[in-house]
């Protein structure tokens, strides 16, 4: 008996209403690589799942200028250069850096992005 028969047997003797070709377009639609700005999605939406479960409420954001946005990516990008260059702890620092990059400084990218698509969008409108 296959994986997918299995889980249809299961899935009757639980009284559910479940098809061998439901399983299998289950089991196709997680087979499929997640793009990047997915990934970045389902990370934004698993931090904010964290921070409401411990009881932290968001206060209203601080309004960033883009132009402060950029500055501080650029410094990032300047100092993450240079301690990949001259750390003699290649992967320790490789995974430091990434782990600050995506934790906090995805947030600010996000911010941008969807500043570049509103500034798309207002020049059909406006």
């Amino acid at each position: 008996m296959s994986v997918e028969e299995e889980i249809v047997s299961l899935g009757k003797s639980m009284s559910l209403e479940v098809e061998k070709r439901d399983v299998n377009e289950l089991v196709e639609e997680h087979t499929k690589e997640l793009t990047t700005e997915e990934i970045q999605e389902l990370q934004s939406q698993q931090h904010t799942e964290v921070m409401q479960k411990i009881g932290f409420e968001e206060s209203e954001e601080e309004v960033i200028s883009t132009s402060e946005i950029k500055e501080i990516l650029g410094i990032w990008e300047r100092v993450s250069q240079f301690v990949e260059k001259k750390h003699p702890e290649k992967v320790a620092t490789g995974c430091a850096s990434d782990l600050y990059n995506d934790t906090c400084l995805t947030h600010f990218r996000n911010i941008l992005r969807g500043r570049k698509k509103q500034t798309s969008l207002d020049m059909f409108f406006f």
